[in-house]
């Protein structure tokens, strides 16, 4: 998968790469039109998968400085059955301007919840500390632990 972006002549891209069972292990990003110049700059390696399939490690790739470029998420996931718990970064590198690493909010047993249908009901790691669905399992309020809420409403059409 390549682009370039407005009038900037750099090509730009993710090479995939996947296992015997067709799930992800490599978005390798790169630039020129093989995508083999600056690789590792912002790729992603999932380093385990469970026998359900879900991810149980992920490894992130991003801007750590003006024109520096590393590891920047070492993240490993907690599961109960199909659902997440927890997650935990080993990378404490804070990443650079706009980056999107991770940010370890909490590191407790049951950072994440879920409602007897399975919606989201906590989230620790982003301050959210309850979210509650209407009939149809579409959010209504979203309450963040600074004491601020989020409320949804929807209409008919």
């Amino acid at each position: 998968m390549t682009w370039k972006s407005g009038n900037e002549s750099t090509v730009r891209g993710y090479k995939f790469t996947y296992d015997g069972l067709d799930r992800m292990l490599n978005a390798t990003y790169g630039e020129t039109a093989s995508i083999s110049t600056n690789t590792n700059r912002f790729s992603e390696n999932v380093t385990g998968y469970d026998k359900n399939g879900n991810i149980k490690s992920l490894q992130r790739y991003g801007q750590t400085g003006a024109s520096a470029y590393g590891l920047i998420d070492n993240l490993t996931f907690t599961l109960n059955g199909n659902q997440l718990s927890r997650v935990d970064d080993a990378v404490s590198t804070v990443a650079y301007g706009t980056n999107t690493a991770f940010v370890n909010g909490a590191s407790v047993a049951g950072e994440y919840a879920y409602d007897a249908n399975g919606n989201l009901t906590k989230d620790l790691n982003k301050g959210i500390t309850d979210i509650q669905y209407n009939v149809l399992n579409l959010p209504s309020t979203v309450s963040f632990s600074d004491g601020s809420t989020i409320t949804y409403t929807y209409g008919a059409d």
